[in-house]
C-alpha cells in the first residue's frame, strides 16, 4: 500500500501566501511573512511580546552578525534555547545567516551537552554571546535551498546523541504542512507548549511564523500549568499544541467549565494518542474545536496528520496517525523489500524531497538509513512498524527496535545501559521496556563479593548524567543476568521487578497526601517511603501535586525542597512545618487583615476549621472597595481555648470587628460554619443600633439545627463523629479548609488508634490546649464546629441578609427565612459546597458577593 500527500508546488511546497517565486528557503519565506504582517505580534509570552517587523530586525541585524563572525558557512552555532522572545531571535538569526543551528535545551545533563558540542564541532553562542557579537557592515547572504538549516540531536542506537541535518527547504515543505492540515493562517494564534529546543517545538515555531501566526509561547516546565488556562483565554488563542501526556496531567483539572472558546484547533505529537485523550480535550478545553494528531521524526520532519472536527467519531484505543504529510510519499515493506497490501503490518519508508539530508559528521549511518532516489529525492526506512486501513489512514503499530516513548519522548534501551555501564559496580546490565506501561525496568548484574547498591543509589547515580525520563523506574540488583544457549540474555528468565516497599501512612497528615498522590501517579497505593519520580512522577506531576497542597493547605513547599526527599513522610514533615511557620505569623490572632482598601470594610468568617488564609482565593476575586479581613476560630493555628458555642465565637468576633470599626454601618461575611458566626454577630451589632449588611456563602444546616429552626421535633445522635453533612469532595475527605479530614488511609484501611472516636472526643473537648498537627488541627475543629451548628441557638436577625448559595447546597428559602426575618435575597451558583471558593468556580462566587454589597458589574470589570 502506498500513500501520499499532494505536492502543491514541486520545485518548493511552502505556503506561498506572502509572496510568490520566493527561493525556497525559509530564510526568504519568514522575511516575506515578517513583511506582511509587520505591525501584528509575532510572539508573545506571559512577559514580553514582539512584533513581526521588531522580530524580523533584530533577527536580521544579529544574522549579519553571526555570518560575519563565523566565516564558515557549514560550521553549526550551537544556542541556548528557551519559551522566550530572545530565543526565537536567536533561532532566526542563526537560520537567516545561512549558518546551520543547533538547540541546546536547558535541562540537558552537562556531560550531554558537551557531547553535542563536541561531536558537532560547533561554535557555541550563549545569550549573552549572540547579544554581544559586534554589529556587521553588510547583510548576511541569502542562504540556497539545499544548504544546511537545522541539526537536530537525537539519541542513537549507541546510546550518543546523533544530529540530524536538515536543509532550508525543509521548513518551507513543514509550513506547507501548516496551512493544509492545520488550516494555519495570519488571524491564528498559535500556543505551542513545546519546548523549542526539540523537534516538535521548533516545527510548531517554523509552521507558525512563515504562515503569520503569531506565537504565544509557555514552557510548562518552567511556569507549570498554574494560570495556563486562564493565559491562554486572555490571549485569545486559537490553536493549542502540547504533547498527549501534558493534556493527561493538566486537563482534568479543568473540569468542564474550562473551555476556551477562542480555541478551534489543539494538536498532539511526540507519543500516541488514544481515544481518552480526545474526549477528554472534547470533554474540556475545547468541546467545539478540532482535534488533530500529528506525528513525525527527527529523520521525517512531518510524516502524518488525522484531523477529527467535533462531529468526528473517535476510534477505539489508539488514533490512526492518519494522511500522509505533504510530499511524504508513504509505503509499507515487508523485511525482503517487498510492498504490502492494506491491513498487512510491515516496516514503514518514506520516498520524498524533503527528509533529512543525513547524520553530521556520520556518512556511514546516512548510507544505512538514506537512499538517494530519481527525480533528487531520498527515501528513508524509518524502523518504524505500521499499515493502512482500508479508508487510508497510516497506523503505527511501533519500532522495530526496542525504543519506548517514555513521557513523550523516545527513549533507546541501549543508551540506559551504557549509562548504567559506566558506574563503577556495574558487571553486567540489560534494560527492557514495557511500551504499554511507557516505563523501563534495569537488571544489573554487580560483584556479589563486594558491596551492591541499592536500586535507589542507582537511580541516583544515573541522575547526574541521564535526563530524568530515562532513568528506569525498577531496577532489579542480579549477580548475573540469565542467558541462554546462544550465549544471549534470556529476556523470558528475567524476574520480574521485587514488590515495592507500601509501609503504610502514619497519621492524618500523610494519609491526605496518599489521596493525592495515588490520583496524581494514577496508582491504587503508595508506600510512605517510596520515590516520587521512582513510581513515575515527573515535573509537571510534581507540580500538580505541590499546587494541590498549596490549594488544600494554604502552605507553598518549594519544588527544590520536595526534590530533596520526594517521599510522603518527607512531604509531611515539610507541609507541618510550613504551616507552624505560617502559624507563627499570626501570633494566635482570631482577626486577619487579608487585604487593604478605602471605605467600610469587610469581615468574613472562615468555615469550620479554616484559617482566615482560606479565604485568599474569594477574597483576590472581590472588587468591592475597602479592606478585607477574615475571621478564623480561636486556638486554631496556636493554643488557646476554643469557643463552645456559636454564640461565644460570634461575641468574639464582635470584639474583633470592634477594634477595627468602633462605629457602623458595617459589611459582615460568612462561609459555611462562619455564615451561622456572621449572622449571629450581626445580630449582636444591630441590637446595638449600628446597620449590618450580611452575605452568607454556603451556611450548612446540621439535620438538628435544621429541625429546630423549623420547629419540628430533634432528634439526637449517637456519636459526635457520625457521618458528617458536609458533602463529600470525592477522593474520601470531607473537612478543613480544602476538605482535609479522610475516612480511611488506602485500601479501606483505618487510621491509627488516634483516629477513634473516643480519642477524637477527647481531642474535640480540648481542642485548642495542645499542638496538634496540621491537618489533625484543622479536622478537629471541624468537628468542633459541626457540633457548634448541631447545638446552636440562633437569634433571629430582621436586617438584609444575602444567602449565596452552591447548586448541590439541600437547604430551601423556607428555612432560612425563619433565621433571616428581613430582606433575603438567595443566589444560586456554579460548584459545591468546596468548588465554589476555589478556582476557577470562586470568581462566581466572588461576583455574587459584589453584587450583595452593591458593587455593579461595570464596576468590577473597572476595578480588574
Amino acid at each position: 500500500m502506498t500513500s501520499a500527500a499532494p505536492i502543491p508546488n514541486a520545485d518548493c511546497a511552502g505556503p506561498d501566501r506572502f509572496a510568490r517565486d520566493l527561493p525556497c528557503t525559509a530564510a526568504a519565506h519568514w522575511r516575506a511573512a515578517a513583511v506582511a504582517r509587520a505591525d501584528e505580534v509575532a510572539v508573545r509570552t506571559p512577559d514580553e511580546s514582539i512584533t513581526f517587523a521588531q522580530l524580523l530586525a533584530r533577527a536580521d541585524e544579529r544574522a549579519a552578525a553571526v555570518a560575519a563572525a563565523v566565516g564558515d558557512l557549514g560550521l553549526p552555532v550551537a544556542v541556548d534555547v528557551e519559551s522566550n522572545v530572545d530565543s526565537v531571535v536567536a533561532i532566526l538569526a542563526v537560520l537567516c545567516s545561512g549558518r546551520p543551528v543547533i538547540f541546546l535545551d536547558p535541562f540537558l545533563p552537562a556531560d550531554r551537552r558537551a557531547h553535542i558540542l563536541e561531536r558537532s564541532g560547533a561554535r557555541h553562542l550563549a545569550s549573552a554571546d549572540l547579544a554581544g557579537l559586534p554589529a556587521a557592515g553588510r547583510p548576511a547572504p541569502d542562504p540556497l535551498p539545499g544548504d544546511p538549516s537545522v541539526i537536530i540531536f537525537t539519541s542513537g542506537s549507541t546510546g550518543r546523541p546523533k544530529g540530524v541535518v536538515h536543509a532550508q527547504r525543509n521548513w518551507v515543505n513543514q509550513a506547507a504542512d501548516g496551512r493544509a492540515f492545520l488550516g494555519f493562517g495570519a488571524g491564528d494564534r498559535a500556543a505551542v507548549l513545546l519546548p523549542l529546543s526539540f523537534g516538535a517545538g521548533f516545527d510548531a515555531l517554523i509552521m507558525g511564523l512563515l504562515n503569520g501566526v503569531t506565537l504565544l509561547l509557555w514552557d510548562v516546565r518552567r511556569r507549570t500549568t498554574a494560570g495556563l488556562r486562564d493565559w491562554l483565554d486572555r490571549e485569545g488563542a486559537t490553536t493549542v499544541h502540547a504533547t498527549p501526556s501534558l493534556f493527561r496531567s493538566w486537563l482534568p483539572e479543568l473540569g468542564t467549565g474550562g473551555a476556551v472558546d477562542s480555541v478551534r484547533l489543539l494538536t498532539t505529537c511526540g507519543e500516541p494518542v488514544h481515544h481518552d485523550d480526545v474526549a477528554l480535550i472534547r470533554a474540556t478545553l475545547s468541546p467545539r474545536g478540532v482535534f488533530c494528531s500529528w506525528s513525525g521524526s527527527s529523520e521525517l520532519g512531518n510524516l502524518a496528520f488525522n484531523r477529527f472536527d467535533a462531529d468526528r467519531a473517535l476510534p477505539v484505543g489508539a488514533v490512526p496517525v492518519g494522511t500522509p504529510a505533504t510530499d511524504k510519499r508513504v509505503r509499507i515493506i515487508d523485511d525482503t523489500g517487498n510492498e504490502l497490501s492494506t491491513g498487512f503490518t510491515g516496516e514503514i519508508v518514506v520516498d520524498s524531497a524533503h527528509l533529512a539530508s543525513g547524520y553530521h559528521r556520520d556518512p556511514e549511518l546516512t548510507a544505512s538509513r538514506f537512499e538517494s532516489i530519481a527525480d533528487g529525492r531520498r527515501r528513508l526506512r524509518t524502523g518504524d512498524l505500521g499499515r493502512f486501513d482500508d479508508s487510508g489512514q497510516l497506523h503505527l503499530i511501533g519500532r522495530r527496535d526496542d525504543a519506548v516513548k517514555i513521557r513523550g519522548y523516545l527513549v533507546e534501551p541501549v543508551e540506559v545501559e551504557a549509562a548504567i555501564r559506566a558506574l563503577p559496580w556495574t558487571r553486567d546490565v540489560v534494560v527492557t521496556a514495557d511500551r504499554t506501561a511507557g516505563r523501563l525496568a534495569a537488571y544489573v548484574a554487580v560483584d556479589p563479593r563486594r558491596w551492591a547498591p541499592s536500586p535507589a543509589q542507582v537511580r541516583t547515580a544515573l541522575a547526574k548524567t541521564l535526563a530524568p525520563w530515562m532513568i528506569p523506574r525498577d531496577v532489579v540488583i542480579l549477580d548475573e543476568l540469565p542467558r541462554n544457549e546462544r550465549g544471549k540474555v534470556d529476556r523470558v528468565a528475567l524476574p520480574p521487578p521485587p514488590a515495592r516497599d507500601l509501609e503504610p501512612v502514619r497519621g492524618p497528615t500523610e494519609a491526605t497526601l496518599l489521596h493525592i498522590w495515588t490520583d496524581v501517579l494514577g496508582l491504587d497505593s503508595i508506600g510512605r517511603d517510596e520515590d516520587f519520580v521512582a513510581l513515575g512522577g515527573d515535573s509537571l506531576a510534581a507540580a500538580r501535586m505541590l499546587t494541590e497542597i498549596r490549594d488544600r493547605w494554604l502552605v507553598d513547599i518549594p519544588s527544590a525542597d520536595f526534590a530533596q526527599a520526594p517521599t510522603i513522610a518527607a512531604t509531611a514533615e515539610l507541609l507541618d512545618q510550613g504551616h507552624r511557620e505560617r502559624a507563627a505569623t499570626t501570633a494566635g490572632a482570631t482577626l486577619s487583615r487579608l487585604r487593604d482598601g478605602e471605605g467600610t470594610p469587610l469581615f468574613v468568617a472562615a468555615g469550620a476549621g479554616s484559617p482566615a488564609a482560606s479565604l485568599l482565593p474569594l477574597v483576590h476575586e472581590l472588587r468591592c472597595g475597602g479592606a478585607v479581613y477574615g475571621l478564623q476560630p480561636h486556638g486554631l493555628e496556636n493554643r488557646g481555648r476554643a469557643d463552645r458555642t456559636i454564640a461565644a465565637a460570634a461575641r468574639r468576633a464582635v470584639r474583633d470587628v470592634l477594634t477595627v470599626a468602633p462605629q457602623g454601618p458595617y459589611r459582615l461575611a460568612g462561609y459555611s460554619y462562619g455564615g451561622f458566626v456572621a449572622l449571629e454577630a450581626a445580630s449582636i451589632l444591630a441590637s446595638r443600633g449600628a446597620d449590618v449588611e450580611v452575605v452568607l456563602i454556603d451556611a450548612l444546616f446540621e439535620p438538628e439545627l435544621r429541625a429546630r429552626v423549623r420547629g419540628e421535633r430533634v432528634v439526637a445522635r449517637t456519636a459526635d463523629t457520625d457521618r458528617p453533612a458536609l458533602p463529600d469532595r470525592g477522593d474520601g475527605a470531607t473537612g478543613g479548609p480544602a476538605g482535609t479530614a479522610p475516612a480511611v488511609a488506602s485500601g479501606g484501611q483505618r487510621l491509627p488508634e488516634l483516629w477513634t472516636r473516643a480519642v477524637m472526643k477527647t481531642l474535640v473537648a480540648t481542642a485548642g490546649l495542645w499542638r496538634l498537627p496540621t491537618t489533625l488541627a484543622w479536622t478537629v475543629f471541624w468537628d468542633l464546629g459541626r457540633q457548634m451548628i448541631r447545638r446552636h441557638r440562633p437569634t433571629a436577625h430582621d436586617g438584609p441578609v444575602t444567602l449565596i448559595m452552591a447548586e448541590t447546597n439541600p437547604d430551601d428559602e423556607t428555612t432560612w427565612s425563619k433565621l433571616a426575618t428581613g430582606k433575603l435575597t438567595l443566589v444560586r451558583v456554579g460548584g459545591d459546597h468546596h468548588s465554589m471558593m476555589r478556582v476557577p468556580q470562586v470568581s462566581a462566587t466572588a461576583a455574587a458577593v459584589d453584587a450583595a454589597l452593591g458593587v455593579r458589574l461595570g464596576d468590577r470589570s473597572e476595578q480588574r
